[in-house]
């Protein structure tokens, strides 16, 4: 068995995986970075998920330090516009970007601070025992390896890690355990914008109010956006699914200007009863997710303005899964400490996305929502496995509820999360101590010089 040691390794390159990993090599750990795909992104990028979501509160932006620097570099590039007001008015902003630009920016910054990168590299297991991880058994074509560190970041969004080592998981509701649908988005050319506008303009009931922050949604709000989108056409859709031509269990059209002059990003597809951590679920939902995103596509083009002559330009390379295991931690983040938008005296990251469930057995959308203006904290014992002595959990699948989970599951906030575990892990490794040894007052005052936004 060929062998390898760092400091720190950290299994998964999406949002989270990828700042986890740049936090801890700018503090000075040797890093590797254990990839699946030869580029970097996870969700964002192979899974094409636009925009990203969960940066402000209010006008307040309660996600900064390395996950704003990447906002920062895609603007330098041309590959998004920042921070621009929800066209769905869900939440307060989105930030939309171009995924290959993405792409080019998270090689940039983790290259630059020293990440060994191991991409086209498979997580297969974790070598063991008494809460203590030894090694991460990885495959690459030519075989398999050993990556060993005293310290190991789960940020592959289903804790793996977590559970090959031991520790304790939970998927889906408590009721259950059917976890968020998985969602297959695409992307389109030659969409006529100012057509679908002029539309809504004249039929603004098409648009969906009422469930965001606003009761109503002002067309000429909306058309003198930066980057425009709807949520609506729910008579169509409905009309459409009664004459059998629309089999998508979603009630509604989902849709994202995209960084380029007509350019679209639809967010529409769902596909239930699937679990992305079940191989055959896993291919299953890649099959009914592309059937659903052509079928979409089509729909688009044939009935809804301003899309008549558009085209698919491109589908991701891999469905985007929105839930599958949540580790339990030392402590258990709840709804009602997501809408009290309550402040932990170890907080380590904040947020103020709602919390937004995609029902796993029907059409509905279920929100609860934070009080306006106000944020929420996520403390750094969410990030420590229970029995678990030497690695933490960043991104998705840190310790909560279902309802809790279903908020700062974003990437934004994941980012902000994962900034946390890197600084964290980096401070352990470089004094040789536990992870519960490192004190949350230093964490935070070191994420606080780092640009990171902890709260008070």
């Amino acid at each position: 068995m060929r062998r390898k040691a760092f400091d720190v390794v950290v299994i998964g390159g999406g949002p989270a995986g990828s700042t986890a990993a740049i936090a801890a090599a700018r503090e000075g750990a040797r890093v590797a970075l254990v990839e699946r795909y030869g580029f970097l992104g996870g969700t964002l990028t192979a899974a094409m998920v636009a925009p990203i979501m969960g940066f402000h509160a209010g006008d307040l932006q309660v996600v900064r330090g390395i996950p704003g620097e990447i906002v920062e570099r895609l603007v330098a590039l041309g590959a998004s516009p920042g921070h621009v007001p929800d066209p769905i008015d869900f939440c307060d902003s989105v930030t939309p970007f171009d995924y290959e630009g993405l792409k080019r920016v998270l090689l940039e910054m983790a290259t630059g601070a020293g990440v060994e990168l191991w991409l086209h590299t498979v997580f297969l297991r974790a070598r063991a025992d008494g809460g203590v991880v030894r090694a991460a058994r990885v495959w690459q074509k030519d075989g398999e390896r050993e990556l060993r560190a005293p310290v190991f970041v789960d940020a592959s969004g289903d804790g793996d890690l977590s559970v090959s080592a031991g520790a304790q998981a939970e998927v889906g509701r408590s009721s259950d355990r059917r976890p968020q649908p998985m969602t297959m988005m695409f992307r389109l050319g030659g969409v006529d914008w100012a057509a679908v506008m002029a539309h809504l303009e004249r039929h603004p009931d098409e648009v969906q109010h009422g469930q965001g922050i606003h009761e109503r949604i002002e067309i000429a709000w909306l058309r003198g956006l930066p980057s425009r989108g709807f949520a609506g056409f729910g008579g169509l859709v409905r009309e459409a699914r009664a004459r059998g031509e629309w089999t998508v269990p979603r009630d509604r059209l989902l849709v994202f200007e995209g960084v380029r002059p007509g350019e679209a990003v639809v967010n529409t597809t769902r596909v239930l009863d699937r679990l992305g951590i079940v191989g055959e679920d896993l291919a299953r939902a890649e099959v009914e997710g592309r059937r659903q995103a052509y079928q979409v596509a089509d729909f688009l083009r044939r009935r809804v303005p301003g899309f008549g002559a558009s085209y698919l330009l491109e589908t991701p390379a891999q469905i985007g899964v929105r839930e599958t295991r949540r580790v339990v931690g030392d402590y258990v983040l709840t709804a009602d400490d997501i809408v009290s938008a309550r402040k932990f005296e170890d907080a380590v990251a904040c947020g103020a996305y709602p919390i937004d469930i995609h029902d796993p057995a029907s059409e509905r959308l279920v929100t609860r929502r934070v009080p306006r203006g106000d944020y929420y904290t996520i403390p750094y014992r969410c990030l420590l496995p229970r029995g678990g002595e030497n690695w933490l959990v960043a991104g998705r699948c840190i310790s909560s509820t279902h309802e809790a989970f279903a908020a700062f599951r974003v990437s934004a906030i994941v980012m902000a999360i994962a900034q946390a575990a890197g600084t964290a892990a980096a401070m352990a490794a470089r004094a040789g101590v536990g992870l519960r040894a490192v004190d949350p007052r230093a964490l935070r005052a070191r994420l606080r010089e780092r640009g990171a936004f902890v709260g008070p």
